[in-house]
């Protein structure tokens, strides 16, 4: 902003401080009701012989409807007032011109020519004025303000010389025409007016224009159209030349610099424009340069007082580092410093508090962050479904309570307590593990099916789990999430979690009783003769029994056919899917099972079952460390690593194991072929020599089914179509039979 005006143009926040500097400039032009000079001169008439001083003074005396004039100054002489206002500058003599009618008429005389000359040497190097422009329009154009003299706009630096304005580019967009438009602009008009009015060559924003064209402000075409008039009357031909004569004088001294540049035309006339337009720059830098002393200077002036009322100096010297306040641009007198304590310290506080909102902001985020990473690192080797959710944890009265305190000022101060709060995830967890088997025991008890002749009522109070009841064989419970298993007994429960699509964490489960899978398993263990209310999975998985469902004819293969051999978990979920559980069709309408006997059992128990989980499978975890508890690996990665805790033969189970919540399924059942395969002859072996049969030498490992082999180019078509691997590897996706 210019310091010698008054206007303001800033983004300030606190651009309403401003105001009192406006209101000192304008209270002075709301008395004489009118403050554009080039409206003043059209009032300067025929009272020019008078003392307007005087004449006004002695009409105010005795009126109580207007105010009092301002001091003895009335009663000085008009030689001498102007005499005094040949020491001011310009921009002071336009305040004095709009403060009344008075100053009004003694300013725009004739003998006043010689004061605004003088203004302009006192300024230094303002130049003279352009050819048909006052003094006073002259002075109005440099220093009435940088504001559009259009629509008001504020923060116009430039003046355009050429047209004599200084305007915004929205204004100049609206208003400018190019001489080539002027015949479909004003076809009214003759285009003699292009050789009579002032134009410009900076033009317009569109860049549609070439750099040669004339650029004619429409208000000026109109006002010229209007004079001419007058002289396209018959018989003033003689008088329209004269005049058109004149105005080419006048408009040759109006060509702008950087028009020059292009084309070197009338370089005399356009000399003292170039003039104008070189010093307006000096002046621009000038202006910015006081502004920006006298900003600095009333700064530190401000933070003192503001430290003196008591406020941080920390907040004062913050408050004026991130914003610029165009208030501190004008000499900080004591009547606004009145004015603008009010709103700086009100502005100060709303900083203040939002200053005070962001460091809490930080602060809890930061005491959050901590808790969870040292929460995360606490229960990675647990089971996950014995985890609680770190939300839960966060929602604890006094842990929320901390996470939302002031803070203390100091870092390390200010997440010390999070490690008293890392003491209480072991009593956390416990509290969360006794919830959630009072939450399954509760769930058996509410069975019909689980509680069946016994004496648990269903409407009994339980209040404490039954690890007992959740271990046995008939516990099988199911995820509500779709797609989920069933889940043998807590000890499957345990390491059961559900993996969000979107945050790609953990979520808690809500679990439900498997009736199917209830039925199943009671079934089973009626076979064997064992009672449902006291048997274990324990037990039935150390019988090493095995069955056929009943409800399953065998399954031709190669001309023979088979059965599906299943333990008991099996029953319950063979291969991919529940068994029992999943066939849902009339034939599977009650479980029925067949033991298999001791032979068909040896049979089973001679074959070479398939690793499973499979070595290459990336769900193998270290039990001495927590390296791999996030990213499981491969079998062997793991037993490598284990050799770094100085273990030489590594046993699974117990150095190692692999993630249970990742395998749920138990291992596939396998075929029981209870006729034998036979081999059919070839077509052509009774008409020509047989080729001798191709070794097949490869197996699927994506397959259950072990007794199909492949040759090398069989098995990766095979997995092409059927598995969907367009580039199959040796290892993880196939294997050479031995």
């Amino acid at each position: 902003m210019c310091c010698d005006c008054g206007d303001y143009d800033s983004d300030s926040d606190l651009t309403d401080l401003g105001t009192d500097s406006l209101e000192d400039s304008s209270s002075s032009s709301q008395c004489s009701g009118d403050s554009s000079p080039s409206e003043a001169l059209s009032e300067d008439g025929a009272g020019r012989t008078k003392d307007p001083i005087r004449e006004q003074h002695q009409q105010q005396k005795g009126s109580d409807r207007r105010k009092k004039t301002p001091g003895l100054i009335v009663t000085v002489p008009t030689d001498i007032l102007l005499e005094i206002f040949g020491f001011l500058e310009p921009i002071d003599l336009l305040h004095l011109f709009g403060t009344n009618k008075a100053f009004r008429m003694v300013l725009s005389s004739n003998n006043a020519v010689s004061v605004w000359k003088a203004a302009r040497v006192n300024r230094g190097g303002v130049p003279d004025c352009l050819p048909g422009m006052s003094e006073v329009e002259w002075a109005d154009l440099l220093f009435g303000g940088f504001h559009c003299q259009e629509c008001g706009r504020k923060g116009i630096w430039e003046i355009d010389f050429g047209i004599r304005r200084r305007v915004c580019p929205r204004c100049l967009n609206e208003n400018l025409v190019c001489d080539s438009a002027f015949p479909f602009e004003f076809p009214e008009c003759d285009p003699i007016i292009m050789d009579l009015i002032p134009f410009s060559d900076i033009g317009r924003d569109d860049h549609d224009h070439i750099t040669d064209c004339k650029f004619l402000w429409s208000d000026d075409v109109l006002k010229m159209a209007k004079e001419l008039e007058a002289y396209l009357k018959p018989g003033a031909e003689q008088a329209l030349e004269g005049f058109k004569q004149s105005r080419k004088k006048y408009v040759d001294s109006d060509i702008d610099v950087r028009f020059l540049q292009v084309v070197l035309l009338n370089l005399m006339a356009s000399k003292h424009i170039a003039v104008c337009n070189a010093w307006a720059g000096k002046d621009y830098d000038r202006q910015l340069s006081r502004a920006r002393e006298l900003r600095n200077q009333n700064t530190e002036l401000f933070q003192a007082r503001l430290v003196d009322l008591g406020h941080n100096a920390k907040d004062v010297e913050r408050m004026f580092e991130c914003h610029h306040y165009g208030v501190l641009d004008e000499e900080l007198t004591d009547a606004r410093w009145k004015r603008l304590i009010p709103k700086v310290e009100r502005k100060l506080a709303e900083l203040e508090e939002e200053w005070r909102l962001e460091n809490q902001r930080k602060v809890s985020s930061v005491r959050e962050s901590r808790l969870l990473a040292m929460y995360q690192k606490y229960v990675r080797p647990l089971p996950q479904a014995i985890i609680p959710p770190p939300q839960d944890f966060l929602k604890l009265c006094d842990v929320a309570e901390f996470i939302k305190s002031p803070p203390t000022g100091d870092t390390e101060s200010d997440i010390q307590p999070c490690y008293a709060f890392a003491e209480r995830f072991p009593e956390f967890c416990a509290e969360y593990l006794h919830k959630r088997k009072l939450e399954l025991t509760r769930l058996l008890a509410l069975s019909t099916n689980i509680l069946q002749d016994t004496t648990t009522l269903q409407s009994q109070r339980i209040d404490t789990p039954d690890d007992m009841l959740m271990r046995l064989a008939t516990s099988v419970f199911q995820c509500t999430h779709p797609r989920s298993f069933p889940l043998i007994t807590w000890d499957k429960v345990q390491y059961h979690a559900h993996q969000s699509h979107t945050t790609s964490t953990s979520t808690s489960c809500t679990f439900l009783i498997s009736q199917r899978g209830v039925a199943a398993a009671r079934s089973l263990l009626g076979l064997i003769g064992l009672d449902a209310q006291t048997t274990t999975a324990t037990t039935m998985d150390d019988l090493h029994c095995r069955f056929f469902c009943s409800n399953c004819p065998p399954k031709p293969e190669k001309g023979g056919s088979y059965r599906i051999a299943m333990n008991w978990r099996q029953g319950v979920r063979p291969m991919f899917v529940f068994h029992y559980v999943d066939q849902q069709g009339p034939s599977h309408k009650e479980p029925r099972w067949e033991l298999l006997s001791t032979e068909q059992l040896q049979v089973i128990q001679s074959r070479c079952a398939p690793e499973y989980p499979g070595a290459t499978q990336r769900v193998w975890r270290c039990n001495k460390c927590d390296v791999y508890h996030e990213n499981p690996t491969t079998k062997a990665d793991v037993i490598n690593h284990i050799k770094s805790h100085r273990i030489i033969t590594p046993t699974e189970g117990i150095d190692f194991s692999y993630d249970q919540g990742v395998i749920e399924k138990p291992p596939p059942a396998m075929k029981f072929f209870v006729t034998p395969q036979t081999k059919k002859p070839s077509k052509s072996s009774t008409t020509q020599k047989s080729k001798p049969p191709t070794k097949l030498k490869y197996l699927c490992q994506h397959c259950n089914d072990l007794n199909r082999s492949f040759i090398l180019e069989g098995v990766k078509q095979h997995l092409k179509v059927k598995h969907k691997i367009d580039s199959p590897s040796e290892g993880p996706d196939f294997r050479k039979i031995k």
